[in-house]
């Protein structure tokens, strides 16, 4: 999947960014890919949860926030475009 100048191979759970490679945890590829296949749309904090944590009330709703902000830290690098929006009261997008 390319996005931008993100990179990501599903299969290998490769992902670069301007061709640098970015080591993810399993929860952030999980994250990255959630938002990349609803690229355009606004996903919820509670879609996130289910998509990728297969939501229990063991889990808080703010572990997809502290998630996200672990990817931005990582794919939104300064000088680069900034992928991930914030929805403020809702969730998250990732741009076209």
């Amino acid at each position: 999947m390319l996005l931008s100048d993100l990179y990501i191979d599903k299969k290998t759970r490769l992902v670069k960014r301007a061709g640098k490679v970015i080591q993810l945890s399993h929860k952030e590829f999980d994250l990255l890919v959630c938002l990349i296949q609803n690229k355009g749309k606004v996903v919820s904090r509670q879609d996130i949860l289910k998509q990728v944590w297969q939501y229990s009330e063991e889990i808080g709703s703010r572990v997809a926030d502290v998630y996200v902000g672990y990817l931005r830290k990582k794919i939104d690098v300064k000088g680069r475009k900034k992928l991930i929006q914030s929805i403020r009261g809702f969730g998250y997008s990732i741009k076209k």
